[in-house]
């Protein structure tokens, strides 16, 4: 029997095809060009000596032999990661190319203190961030292209973690309610999210505080009543600046505010809940355990230990 080489690429690349469809879904996911990806399924087969893939057009479709690789090569991957992993555990090297994915507000807020202190700490890491949702960031971590993700959830509202992924717990991050200067609950220490049952809200439609505010007010007598569908914070920000409406806004990377805008402190405030994510097959690796400690620390604030 002849020597069998496999790309370790060409499988991650027919592994997300076979999960996302199509050659430009599987490009996304992994982060590269729908070039580069079919270039990394080309060398496959020129190694496999085996078609893998079948095209129709713009389609790419697996043959029955790209199926069975399809099946393998999660399996392959995860074990390859694991001896990767227990290898760099094994010489406590903290080292190598780490990627962060993490939603807006946490790399706003926490990623660059973080990586700004791993990279001090330790020169041979190789950093690199992805500002994307969180629940992008979440499947990404999923799907192999990056290494750790840096998501939340809302207390009440737990996420699911899919099977092959652990989790940590980085910290609790409060919110506000924010209001114009003019609001009649601007000068208020304290207040229930309920007193602005007939303000409008500034929401991201299907984000963990727009299924809040709607379980919130799923009682009461006139509802809630959502205003412009304004996905950013920092843009919920500057809506709220010129009076269009009041938003509930976590204080991770808020920054400072506008002279205009006042935040009002909530009883019992509604708390997203700041997890990292990485794929267990890696977990032992000094460099993953190195940053989720690190972020721990960074989402504790100044003078955690």
């Amino acid at each position: 029997m002849s020597q069998l080489t496999v790309s370790i690429s060409g499988l991650r690349a027919v592994e997300a095809l076979a999960q996302h469809g199509s050659i430009s879904a599987a490009a996304a996911a992994l982060g590269y060009t729908p070039s580069a990806v079919s270039q990394q399924i080309a060398r496959l087969e020129r190694d496999l000596g085996e078609r893998v893939v079948e095209r129709h057009g713009r389609r790419a479709m697996l043959t029955a032999a790209g199926v069975i690789l399809a099946e393998s090569a999660r399996r392959i991957i995860l074990e390859l990661e694991s001896m990767n992993a227990k290898v760099q555990a094994h010489s406590a090297t903290v080292a190598g190319a780490l990627t962060i994915a993490a939603f807006p507000s946490a790399a706003r807020g926490v990623l660059p203190a973080a990586m700004s202190h791993l990279i001090r700490r330790w020169p041979e890491l190789e950093l690199r961030a992805l500002e994307v949702p969180s629940h992008r960031a979440a499947q990404l971590v999923v799907d192999g292209t990056v290494d750790i993700a840096v998501v939340h959830d809302w207390q009440g509202l737990p996420m699911e973690i899919a099977e092959g992924i652990s989790g940590r717990l980085l910290g609790d991050d409060v919110s506000d309610v924010l209001v114009h200067r003019d609001h009649r609950s601007a000068s208020r220490e304290e207040v229930d999210i309920e007193d602005f049952e007939d303000d409008p809200w500034l929401y991201e439609p299907g984000s963990g505080a727009h299924e809040f505010l709607a379980e919130v007010f799923r009682g009461a007598a006139s509802g809630v009543t959502f205003g412009h569908r304004i996905s950013e914070y920092s843009t919920q920000v500057e809506m709220v600046a010129v009076g269009l409406g009041v938003a509930l806004a976590p204080r991770m990377g808020r920054g400072v505010l506008p002279p205009s805008v006042r935040t009002v402190t909530v009883r019992s405030p509604p708390v997203r809940r700041v997890h990292a994510l990485w794929r267990s097959s890696v977990g032992r690796r000094p460099a993953v355990t190195a940053a989720v400690d690190q972020l721990a620390r960074t989402c504790a604030g100044p003078g955690s230990p």
